[in-house]
């Protein structure tokens, strides 16, 4: 399945705060909304997060990232072909709505903010074939649109949401680290090192390792084309720090 927004931990934040709704006790008390954190942005190359791990139950925040708030209980339906979700009456607070589309038969699909993806057959109806992610909501906007093929079934599990975007941090020498996200990208980018540790990239060496730093001096296209000639294959492995952008606790490869 060719996916879009794909977010595996926001996929269980949201799970478990809605299983921690419908296990609630006989006696009904107000509960408090649940604050779960994950990262945002997409990133080039295995390894690098966009995401946050989950320890001791809850979720390790990272700088940068967005705080995720549920703000009403899901709403199920499933489709054929195009369709518009009535979601109800939003709550204070809402920004975003949080969805979960199971592509049930293959086809195309787009969301409402244009994004959109095809479901292959081996992914239909299948964990594959799952997508999950957040679609921003205009002030008062109550239904959520789904385009997808004439007669392609699909299922979608929406909740309202308020996300917002955290700060990253900044270190003793000001550097900023975190995740990328709608504000561009930290001097220190969180990764995953090879020996599995959690970490931070500077920068300046991914854009020279991935040819970033390399294209900015290209003048033709041919240039271009002979530098990836010149390093097709070409792994490069780049020190992975704490956040204080000097103690290595890996490193992160590049290919």
């Amino acid at each position: 399945m060719n996916r879009v927004s794909l977010d595996p931990v926001f996929s269980e934040a949201f799970r478990a705060e809605l299983v921690a709704r419908v296990d609630a006790s006989p006696a009904p008390r107000p509960r408090k909304h649940r604050r779960w954190w994950l990262a945002g942005g997409a990133f080039v190359g295995v390894g690098m997060l966009g995401t946050v791990a989950a320890i001791g139950g809850g979720l390790l925040p990272l700088p940068g990232g967005q705080e995720i708030t549920v703000l009403s209980a899901p709403i199920t339906e499933v489709h054929s072909g195009s369709a518009t979700i009535e979601l109800g009456a939003p709550p204070d607070g809402v920004t975003h709505v949080a969805i979960e589309y199971r592509c049930l038969t293959p086809g195309a699909f787009t969301f409402s903010d244009g994004t959109n993806g095809t479901c292959a057959e081996a992914d239909a109806n299948s964990r594959t074939g799952i997508t999950t992610g957040s679609l921003p909501l205009a002030p008062g906007q109550h239904t959520v649109t789904i385009g997808a093929d004439p007669g392609a079934r699909w299922q979608l599990t929406a909740t309202y949401v308020n996300q917002v975007t955290t700060r990253w941090g900044v270190n003793g020498d000001g550097n900023t680290y975190g995740v990328q996200n709608e504000n561009g990208v930290p001097d220190l980018i969180a990764v995953s090192a090879t020996n599995g540790r959690i970490g931070y990239a500077k920068k300046t060496d991914l854009n020279e390792a991935d040819g970033t730093t390399a294209a900015e001096h290209f003048t033709t296209a041919q240039e271009a084309l002979r530098w990836q000639e010149e390093n097709a294959g070409r792994s490069v492995s780049i020190p992975v720090y704490e956040e204080d952008g000097t103690t290595v606790v890996g490193s992160f490869v590049v290919e």
